[in-house]
């Protein structure tokens, strides 16, 4: 609905309207038809910044191990973890997001697939990052935020790392005994 109000300004007054005329005009279906193309986009996107956090703030502990000791240390290296998991998440998922705004731009029932052909026939491969530009500003900023504001909490209430794998650990360890963990 945000894709095709930013593409057609004109196309409805207000987003009930966009939403009414899009079912009526393509069918209910048509509102979730880019789902598995959100899960292609989120999943790579999710996977590249706690993949990217991860081994960023290892090896940036490995650097600086006093920063374990050092609140300030210990979230500026989340901030720089953040910040390069962003970077990361913005261009796996980019290829995504580009399909995904050629998919709602489009006035025909074209499925993702097709989206994506249509996008690279066009432009050749480096259509699918279109706008990575200012994804890579935009995405470490979200992202190196959210790890920080992750971290700030974490370390106002004291929680470690080893504290939730030791949490994880007998949580499995219940479900296990219990048999819920189990299909």
């Amino acid at each position: 609905m945000r894709i095709r109000t930013v593409a057609q300004p004109d196309y409805g007054s207000n987003v009930v309207d966009v939403v009414k005329r899009i079912v009526r005009e393509e069918g209910l279906f048509s509102l979730f038809k880019a789902v598995p193309l959100f899960c292609a986009k989120e999943i790579p996107f999710a996977m590249g910044k706690f993949t990217v956090f991860d081994l960023s703030t290892k090896y940036l502990y490995e650097q600086f191990p006093t920063a374990r000791e050092d609140i300030q240390l210990s979230l500026l290296i989340s901030l720089a973890g953040g910040t390069i998991g962003g970077l990361v998440a913005a261009v796996v998922s980019n290829p995504g997001d580009a399909t995904i705004s050629e998919l709602k731009k489009a006035k025909s029932d074209m499925g993702p697939l097709e989206a994506g052909q249509l996008l690279v026939e066009r432009g050749g491969p480096a259509a699918l990052f279109t706008g990575l530009p200012l994804r890579m500003v935009f995405y470490p900023l979200v992202v190196s935020l959210q790890f920080l504001i992750y971290d700030s909490v974490r370390l106002a209430l004291g929680v470690g790392s080893d504290d939730l794998k030791l949490y994880l650990d007998v949580l499995g360890g219940a479900l296990r005994d219990t048999g819920a963990g189990t299909l």
